[in-house]
């Protein structure tokens, strides 16, 4: 059985929440890597999440290219394409139902330099407006997912209304007040006090 390198530098990683979800079909990292060129962890200041095939709100991290002089650093699984198809649909949405990511190839080497690998990882689909996000002070461009966000996992609404549900989950997107096109700011939605 062939098996794809897989770069994980969010809640995939050992210790995080979607790791103990899927850790039967993810098993152990075979190491630590980092990117081979330049990318950053955005991970918004605020808990949100508007993956719809997450069931957390939590302060999620979105791979972003380009940002100099930054390398990300995550665990590196190889996996089989039954765990390609689950981790897809947990980063790019469930059928019909696009998420923020799109799986993509991306070179890593490992933080001791002597391997190097073409691992599938799932980038931002709109890398503008989570730059923007930095930009705006609203969100951190790290080199690595914080470990203290690990137990920080809350349930989202739909999932304490009806727990075990399958996807979509409800969408907090943390992109709401960027606009696509431009990456501004626009005026944020207030929601009448109950």
């Amino acid at each position: 059985m062939k098996l794809a390198p897989y770069f994980a530098y969010g809640t995939t990683q050992k210790g995080f929440a979607h790791h103990r979800r899927f850790a039967g079909l993810l098993g152990e990292p075979v190491g630590r890597f980092r990117t081979a060129s330049a990318h950053a962890v955005v991970v918004p200041r605020k808990a949100a999440c508007s993956n719809p095939g997450c069931q957390y709100i939590h302060r999620m991290g979105a791979l972003v290219a380009g940002v100099e002089p930054l390398r990300v650093e995550g665990d590196l699984f190889l996996i089989a394409d039954e765990a390609v198809a689950v981790i897809d649909e947990l980063e790019t949405g469930p059928a019909g139902v696009g998420g923020p990511y799109v799986r993509e190839l991306v070179a890593v080497v490992s933080v001791d330099g002597t391997s190097t690998h073409t691992a599938q990882a799932y980038l931002a689909r709109e890398p503008a407006r989570w730059r923007a996000l930095v930009d705006r002070g609203r969100a951190d461009a790290l080199t690595t997912y914080p470990r203290e966000l690990a137990p920080g996992e809350t349930l989202k609404p739909c999932c304490l209304r009806t727990p075990g549900h399958p996807p979509p989950h409800d969408v907090i997107d943390p992109l709401e007040s960027v606009t696509p096109s431009l990456g501004r700011t626009t005026p944020t939605r207030m929601s009448p006090r109950a």
